[in-house]
């Protein structure tokens, strides 16, 4: 399938954390930045960042559609190519489930999100760069450690940010999990990756371990940007995770 390049509008329309448009029926324009095991978007409109509801959200990251639709590359040695950086389309539908304060930017929508194209590189650089935080030395997601406590959340906090480390990130993997090591404004973390793709990566590896050279296989270039969100609630406390990791367009 061909793909064409997008328009976007103008950054001088976008303030990062400005309201977009919530009433059902309305369809936001989106880049989507990460998908699976939630999906991360930012409303091209506005700048607003978007998430997926735990629960609701009608494609979730196996779907065949992915992998047989517009999302895929059958170029390329049969390895999915998965759809992040992509312009879509999501419909917002009746949302009556509560807020969840560890997700304000939830979101519910009508149905599986509509691929539109591929934006211009340049453009889309400028767009990521708007979501970078402008204080960098400030603590990730307003805390310090690995995770929140869900007492703490009020939902007026963000839940997801978009990050560029000081440095490449380092991924690792053991029998707890796969890792991201990166240095934000100096602070270290490391952190759970739920990334798919970096997972099956890792699936895949004789090893059984994920190494750099795989991750930059898996996302398509060397790794720029992270998008870190809070993840489900445990034990009272909700982590810290990185949902998508992303090359520079």
């Amino acid at each position: 399938m061909r793909r064409h390049a997008v328009r976007l509008p103008s950054h001088r329309h976008r303030r990062p954390g400005a309201a977009r448009t919530n009433r059902p029926g309305d369809v936001l324009r989106c880049l989507l930045l990460a998908r699976g095991p939630e999906w991360v978007l930012v409303d091209v409109g506005t700048g607003s960042l978007v998430r997926s509801r735990a629960s609701g959200w009608p494609v979730v990251a196996t779907d065949s559609s992915l992998a047989a639709g517009p999302f895929s590359d059958a170029g390329r040695g049969g390895h999915r190519i998965g759809p992040e950086l992509d312009i879509v389309d999501i419909q917002l539908a009746d949302d009556d489930e509560p807020l969840d304060p560890a997700r304000p930017e939830a979101v519910m929508v009508q149905q599986a999100p509509e691929r539109v194209g591929t934006p211009r590189r340049r453009a889309a650089r400028r767009l990521l760069h708007e979501l970078l935080p402008a204080d960098p030395k400030r603590p990730l997601l307003g805390s310090l450690g690995p995770s929140i406590s869900y007492l703490d959340l009020d939902g007026s906090r963000a839940s997801v940010v978009v990050v560029a480390p000081d440095r490449p990130p380092a991924f690792s993997s053991d029998p707890a999990g796969t890792w991201c090591q990166f240095s934000l404004g100096g602070r270290k973390h490391r952190l759970p990756v739920v990334d798919e793709r970096l997972l099956e990566a890792k699936d895949r590896a004789p090893s059984g371990k994920v190494t750099n050279e795989a991750v930059l296989k898996a996302i398509g270039g060397a790794p720029r940007y992270l998008v870190v969100a809070l993840g489900a609630p445990h034990r009272g406390q909700t982590p810290k995770l990185v949902l998508g990791v992303l090359p520079r367009p």
